[in-house]
């Protein structure tokens, strides 16, 4: 069996009588990531896992600790755990914009008759900036309703995840799909390479009819120019999940507009949200135990 010492200080940790024989760590966010890393200086882990899939809150322990090269200490992550939720959430946020659902609430609310012209997404683009696990899942879903896949990934020669892409370019190629997508869905990881990855000349380049959703990282995006998009009427709307800095502050002009729908980072957060990250956690630990590679390795360098 497994013994988990379970705290997020080092005078807790310090007083478990077995601390010095932990053979791996895992981090749940919020989790302190200085005490981590004096956690990981009395310590001789083989193993760090984090249980979300982003793992941008580890660059800093993993650059202090010098992990990057240390292939005999791997980094897993949550990978795959929760894509099938926040593909539900992209989805529903391209309904919500291409039925019109704030039109029918309105008509509900005035008991109005409005026969207007049902829009469909079948034949529409979706455009996918990045192209992992989440966007794998999302991608299906839209194949399912008809849409056309456009994706962007940093390694486009690692292919359309098996036909699920109709098109697949990298990231210097992004401005194209912003362009001709009717629904760009960011999937990014926080990394260096991707703050604000999202930005003003991406936002200019979309339709004008086109809607822009995060469900990756909110660093990824510059909320600013988001803003500016929205207010200049560059595109209909926009559905964000993640934000620069969590909780969204009451005065980000993000509020409070009719076009954007805002959820508190909770797209996963379902009822079975632990039950999952924990089924991928066992799952590497299993496979550390019998020597096998393991299952949702993070490549340090890259941040994801």
């Amino acid at each position: 069996g497994v013994e988990f010492l379970v705290a997020n200080d080092m005078e807790t940790f310090r007083s478990f009588p077995k601390i010095k024989s932990t053979e791996a760590v895992l981090w749940i966010p919020p989790g302190d990531t200085k005490v981590l890393g004096e956690l990981w200086s009395m310590i001789n882990a083989k193993w760090i896992h984090s249980f979300f899939a982003g793992v941008d809150g580890l660059a800093g322990f993993v650059k202090e600790q010098k992990l990057v090269d240390r292939a005999d200490v791997p980094l897993t992550n949550g990978r795959g755990a929760f894509s099938s939720s926040l593909a539900e959430y992209a989805m529903a946020a391209i309904l919500h914009f291409n039925k019109q659902v704030p039109r029918i609430q309105e008509n509900s609310r005035k008991g109005q008759w409005d026969k207007f012209v049902m829009n469909t997404v079948k034949g529409k683009t979706i455009g996918l900036i990045g192209f992992g696990d989440i966007a794998k899942a999302t991608a299906k879903l839209a194949k399912a309703f008809g849409m056309k896949v456009l994706a962007v990934r940093r390694s486009p020669s690692k292919g359309t995840g098996g036909g699920l892409a109709d098109e697949v370019g990298g990231f210097e190629d992004r401005l194209s799909v912003f362009a001709r997508a009717d629904f760009v869905v960011s999937v990014l990881p926080g990394t260096k390479e991707t703050i604000n990855f999202c930005g003003e000349k991406e936002f200019y380049a979309m339709k004008r009819t086109a809607v822009f959703i995060n469900i990756g990282r909110g660093v990824t995006v510059d909320e600013v120019a988001l803003c500016k998009a929205l207010d200049a009427k560059k595109i209909v709307g926009a559905a964000l999940d993640v934000f620069h800095k969590e909780p969204l502050p009451e005065s980000s002009p993000l509020w409070k507009r009719e076009n954007v729908l805002i959820t508190a980072h909770n797209a996963d957060f379902t009822e079975d949200y632990a039950e999952q990250g924990w089924k991928v956690w066992q799952s590497n630990y299993n496979a550390m135990r019998s020597g096998k590679p393991m299952v949702t390795p993070v490549q340090k360098n890259l941040g994801y």
